[in-house]
Parts: C-alpha cells; sequence; structure tokens
C-alpha cells in the first residue's frame, strides 16, 4: 500500500487534535501498524510492540540521526519469550501482568532483550491491555517488547486516519498475518507462566519490582538471601516507612498520583 503520506514530517502545533504522546497518539492515528519500525526519544516507546510493531526508545541526539539517515544503530537484542497462559480473574489486568513478572525476574531481568509475549492470557488481552505490558517491559529493563497482531489489532487499526485505507486494508493484513515467529524458532531465554491464579499486584517498595498480591504481606528484609537485594528492601521500607509482616491491605492510601 502506498505509505507515501507519511514520508512528510508535518508540524503539529499546540491545538492540532493529532498532537499527542507517541505511544498514545501513534496507534490512535492508525501511524503505528503491524511490522512498522519506529523509532521515538520516550523511554517507554515499546508500547507500539502491541500492534505488532518494532519500536524502540531512544535519546534525543539519536533522534536527529534518524530524522537525517532514516537509520539507527543498534546492537542486536537476544530473544526473550514470555508465555502467560491461563484465564485471568476478575480484576486482574495487564498491570498486575507486567508487575508480576517484573517481580519475578528483576528490574534487570530482560536486559538487552526483546520480549515477545505469547500464550492464550496475552490473547485475551484487549489492545489498550497489550500497549500496557509492552509499556511496561522497559521495567524490567527491556530494549523492547512485541506482540504478535492478530484480528483485534486490525480491528483496532482499520479506519484510523493514517491507517492503511479502505482498498489496501484487506491487502495490507494479508502482509501483517505473516508477522509470527516461526514454529521452531529459538530464544535465548524462556519464561511460561500460568497466570490463572493471580490476584491484583500491589507495589511495596521503591521500584516496580517490589511487588506482592494484593492479600500479602510487607517483606522482611531478612528473607533476601542476597545481600544487595536485602539491603535495597531494607532502604525501602524505610523510604515507605512500612515495617515488616504489615498487611498490605492495612495500609492505608494517602497520596495517589
Amino acid at each position: 500500500w502506498d505509505n507515501s503520506k507519511l514520508f512528510n514530517v508535518p508540524l503539529l502545533d499546540f491545538y492540532s487534535p493529532y498532537q499527542g504522546i507517541i505511544h498514545v497518539i501513534g496507534p490512535e492515528l492508525g501511524l503505528t501498524i503491524p511490522m512498522a519500525t519506529i523509532a521515538a526519544g520516550d523511554s517507554h516507546t515499546s508500547t507500539h510492540g502491541a500492534l505488532g510493531a518494532l519500536a524502540f526508545g531512544i535519546g534525543t541526539s539519536e533522534v536527529e540521526h534518524v530524522f537525517v539517515t532514516q537509520t539507527l544503530w543498534l546492537k542486536k537484542p537476544k530473544q526473550f519469550q514470555v508465555k502467560m497462559n491461563g484465564k485471568l480473574k476478575r480484576n486482574v489486568t495487564a498491570k498486575d501482568l507486567a508487575l508480576y513478572l517484573i517481580s519475578r525476574i528483576g528490574t534487570g531481568g530482560a536486559l538487552g532483550h526483546i520480549i515477545e509475549y505469547t500464550g492464550s492470557a496475552v490473547s485475551d488481552l484487549d489492545i489498550e491491555g497489550r500497549m500496557t505490558l509492552c509499556n511496561m517491559s522497559i521495567e524490567a529493563g527491556a530494549r523492547t517488547a512485541i506482540i504478535a497482531p492478530d484480528q483485534k489489532v486490525y480491528d483496532y487499526v482499520k479506519g484510523r486516519p493514517f491507517a492503511p485505507n479502505e482498498q489496501e486494508f484487506d491487502e495490507a493484513v494479508k502482509v501483517w498475518n505473516s508477522v509470527k515467529s516461526d514454529s521452531d524458532v529459538k530464544y535465548d531465554k524462556e519464561l511460561e507462566i500460568d497466570v490463572s491464579g493471580l490476584k491484583p499486584m500491589v507495589t511495596w517498595g521503591t521500584n516496580p519490582s517490589m511487588a506482592t498480591e494484593i492479600d500479602g504481606y510487607v517483606p522482611d528484609p531478612k528473607e533476601f538471601k542476597d545481600k544487595v537485594k536485602r539491603e535495597e528492601a531494607e532502604k525501602a521500607l524505610k523510604y515507605m516507612d512500612l515495617k515488616p509482616g504489615t498487611k498490605i491491605s492495612d495500609i492505608n492510601v494517602d497520596v495517589v498520583f
């Protein structure tokens, strides 16, 4: 299809209805489509991966390089498959999936990797949920994240201002349907999780890996065998003014932002 209209760089002034945060306005305008390669000066550009796009957050000097050359120098990331199976319980969302994953692997658990999310729990998510999951992958240290496009993605994209027009759309979908990993793909890292029993997650500390289920307890730093993690937990509890063993549901909410 003809995407020549994307090759010019339009100026969106303060009052433009097309102005907004790139990983919000991109999908809303149909600029984010499967197979697109997206680079932007925002660490959470990985959000676009929810629509089958390969998207990287980059620095401002790199943004200038992309504008000038339409290229980007990257060290090839490794591949990390995170397979999430099971039906989510009521009130459990993509945010909880992300926090649970980060609590399992840590804030550096996906460092140097692209996370590919697969599994029935991921397929069941709506596009906004998938965007949340890909967005928060950066908190696990991932370079970016991606989910293979499906009918939900096609329905979401169709009819948006910069999406392929009606005549071209069916042809585009035929191409997009090929954006799936091979059945015999070899990942550098794999993790399979059954999320059917997952409950809403809450953070008790100062980074996203310090999380537990909503009916859990504030942990005792002594429980951490790793010295660094133990010291981090001690500092976090001091900062948060929490005591080990406190029931999460007994903590009063005083500030929301």
